[in-house]
């Protein structure tokens, strides 16, 4: 078929755009896709880093609720003063804990076990026992600690008995 290249260009008629029934519900239905998509992404995520689980069961705690508050009324008639420090020392930490009793004379001759708690993931928890460095002074070292808030917590035993528990609240600075 021949082709006529010096006759006018004839101007191509556009048509209209027209919004058919079916590209409504094909956006309807991928706009619905890509929110389930990031909704499963960031739930699959938020559960991965953190499972919302404190204790592993509910039931075996509350069994010895009645014996932690006999514990605790045990260790607040003791009248103990405690003092826990957490510093950087390069990228480790270091663990103080100092423990006096009513009139002040040093606490000795305690087993005293810290658990470095992150907030969001048990994954990044440190255990340490710490050691006698001087007469009711306790210390430990914790390797690779970084920065940030932090739950320390702290049991001295007496033999089997646990005689002094503390949690607290630190933040660590890089």
């Amino acid at each position: 078929m021949p082709v006529d290249l010096t006759a006018p260009a004839q101007p191509r008629q556009n048509r209209p755009f027209r919004l058919s029934g079916r590209m409504v519900l094909a956006g309807m239905i991928g706009f619905f896709v890509v929110v389930a998509g990031v909704n499963a992404v960031m739930m699959t995520m938020a559960i991965r880093t953190m499972p919302g689980v404190d204790v592993k069961s509910a039931y075996e705690t509350s069994q010895r609720f009645n014996g932690e508050i006999a514990r605790m009324q045990a260790q607040a008639e003791r009248g103990w003063q405690a003092s826990a420090h957490l510093a950087r020392s390069g990228s480790d930490a270091v663990v103080t804990f100092s423990l006096r009793d009513r009139a002040g004379r040093p606490v000795t001759g305690l087993a005293v076990d810290a658990r470095l708690e992150h907030p969001a993931t048990r994954r990044q928890d440190r255990d340490a026992t710490l050691r006698e460095t001087a007469p009711g002074d306790y210390e430990a070292r914790l390797s690779a600690v970084h920065g940030g808030g932090w739950t320390l917590a702290v049991a001295a035993m007496r033999g089997e008995e646990q005689v002094f528990v503390s949690r607290s609240r630190v933040i660590l600075k890089d």
